[in-house]
């Protein structure tokens, strides 16, 4: 395993409370932008100890243990993403101090449209005002360090992520997108379910030459809908067809990627082939893009994402009756035309699956009925699950 990251020395993230590290996947905070300055952050005692280590041939378990499990599984890393923005990293001749950023991830709130199943307060003001949970910010003041930082020290700034809360509609990006280099890259996360022609963020993305659209779901249809409360799956298609006038192929207006960023989860795991059906017929809304009748590609490319929490849609505890069908699913999405990466992630994933020889226990099916029937009294969708994934209903009865 490559032990060698630059985050420590060339990564900035700050969460939406405030939060500070050098990676999204962080194991722990250095700091916070409503108490602390970014650069006291950056020189913490905690993060020289992660620099010391990595010069010494090891990722630390504390601050690393997301990319050393993501490099188990065969999955695309943290790590890999800043070592590829960082080329010109040598960790050789890098000293315990920081250096400069080349990634910014931002995170300003958590503005978000939609209210996953999966999510919580602390990434969805939805989830939030359901749950009637008080927010912790980043305040006006401290906006201003983060703007104040970059006009300072973005000379070698290559990426920023425009993650959230939902990205669009964080009026904070608008902003950032008018103070920072024309050549950098933007990496934006979105579910892409909100009114795109309203989007100031959207509208100042589209004139830029570099852009990553990392269009976030797992489903399509109802099954998307009772995934992503509040998001309507049309929605979604209208978006990507506007986004589809706009993008072009080099020398011409712009150079942006798209791809689907999807979590494997119970409530997708059944139904991975739609899916990737799903991702060829988007193919069509890139006239400009994927050329015809000869495109370059035959679908919109699929990233997986593990999925940890909360544990009752974790794949992790059910036995034997979930997972011979999830196996078969997996099988046949694997006869499509899928990705070395996709080859590799879910051949791993029948490898650990076949090795559970036990059926379900009760309890696992008790603590997924709680959570189904909360969900059910939120959003006022009693039966949708038994009706939508039939083949689970077993796990309710």
């Amino acid at each position: 395993m490559n032990s060698i990251c630059s985050a420590p020395w060339r990564g900035l993230h700050i969460q939406v409370d405030g939060g500070i590290s050098t990676c999204c996947a962080g194991g722990f905070k250095l700091g916070n932008i409503n108490t602390d300055t970014i650069e006291s952050a950056l020189a913490h005692d905690k993060l020289q100890k992660v620099r010391e280590s990595i010069k010494k041939g090891v990722l630390p378990e504390d601050y690393c243990k997301f990319c050393i499990n993501a490099k188990k599984d065969g999955l695309r890393s943290e790590q890999d993403w800043h070592n590829s923005l960082n080329e010109d990293f040598d960790i050789k001749t890098a000293t315990k101090e920081y250096q400069y950023p080349v990634l910014f991830d931002a995170r300003w709130n958590n503005t978000c449209n939609s209210v996953c199943v999966y999510c919580n307060p602390v990434f969805s003001s939805k989830w939030s005002s359901i749950m009637n949970s008080k927010e912790v910010k980043i305040g006006q003041d401290n906006k201003q360090k983060i703007t104040s930082f970059f006009v300072n020290h973005g000379t070698h700034l290559k990426t920023v992520a425009m993650v959230g809360g939902e990205p669009l509609l964080i009026k904070e990006n608008a902003d950032l997108l008018d103070v920072i280099p024309t050549n950098v890259q933007i990496q934006v996360i979105t579910n892409f379910s909100s009114d795109v022609t309203k989007s100031k963020v959207f509208e100042k993305l589209c004139k830029r030459r570099k852009v990553s659209w990392h269009i976030s779901l797992e489903n399509i249809e109802d099954r998307y809908e009772y995934v992503r409360q509040g998001s309507k799956w049309q929605r979604v298609i209208d978006n990507l067809k506007i986004l589809g006038k706009e993008v072009r192929n080099p020398p011409e207006n712009n150079d942006h990627e798209i791809q689907f960023m999807s979590l494997f989860h119970l409530l997708n795991a059944t139904h991975l082939c739609e899916l990737k059906e799903f991702s060829k017929e988007a193919i069509n809304y890139f006239p400009y893009k994927f050329v015809q009748p000869n495109p370059y590609r035959k679908y919109i490319e699929i990233v997986w994402q593990d999925y940890s929490a909360p544990k009752q849609l974790s794949l992790e505890g059910y036995g034997r009756d979930v997972l011979s069908k999830v196996i078969n699913e997996i099988k046949n999405y694997l006869k499509t035309d899928v990705t070395d990466l996709e080859v590799t992630y879910f051949t791993n994933k029948i490898r650990t699956f076949e090795t559970i020889s036990t059926e379900t226990q009760l309890t696992v099916k008790q603590n997924l009925k709680t959570f189904l029937d909360r969900n059910e009294s939120i959003f006022n969708n009693v039966g949708y699950f038994n009706r939508l994934w039939p083949e689970l209903s077993t796990l309710t009865a």
